[in-house]
């Protein structure tokens, strides 16, 4: 396991077609994590639920133990999707802003969130699509 890829241990709880689900062994630490809108974790009292999408689901059974990884490319592009993009958006538009209409202080800043809110949208929106893009691989432990 390298340190820039993301990792959890769990149990599967559910599988769905293409999708795993896990309970993991203990609370993830996603706060400051750029997938962490990609794997639809939500909370539970042992753990979190975590799914993914596989590739070769028919390979595991519920109640199977496993570490599923994503690899650091993943990261890299949630990291573009949720962190460099929007900040280029805001800081572009109130510069393009300013620069058009001086003495519009106050006006950039709003339109700079207004875009920003308009990209959170799009990217809300398009998640599912996203999403697919993130590459997990589940290994059983």
């Amino acid at each position: 396991m390298k340190k820039e890829n993301v990792t959890h241990r769990g149990i599967i709880t559910k599988i769905s077609g293409n999708t795993v689900t896990l309970r993991t062994d203990d609370i993830c630490r996603c706060d400051g994590c750029a997938v962490a809108m990609m794997c639809n974790k939500g909370e539970s009292s042992e753990g979190e639920t975590i799914t993914v999408d596989i590739d070769n689901p028919e390979s595991f059974a519920v109640g199977d133990r496993v570490e599923i990884t994503a690899s650091s490319a993943s990261t890299l592009m949630a990291s573009l999707w949720a962190l460099i993009i929007p900040t280029v958006l805001f800081i572009a538009t109130i510069l393009g802003v300013r620069f058009g209409w001086p003495g519009s202080g106050a006006w950039s800043i709003l339109a700079g969130f207004i875009v920003l809110a308009l990209y959170d949208l799009g990217l809300f929106l398009a998640r599912k699509r996203i999403a697919v893009k993130v590459r997990w691989s589940v290994e059983r432990v």
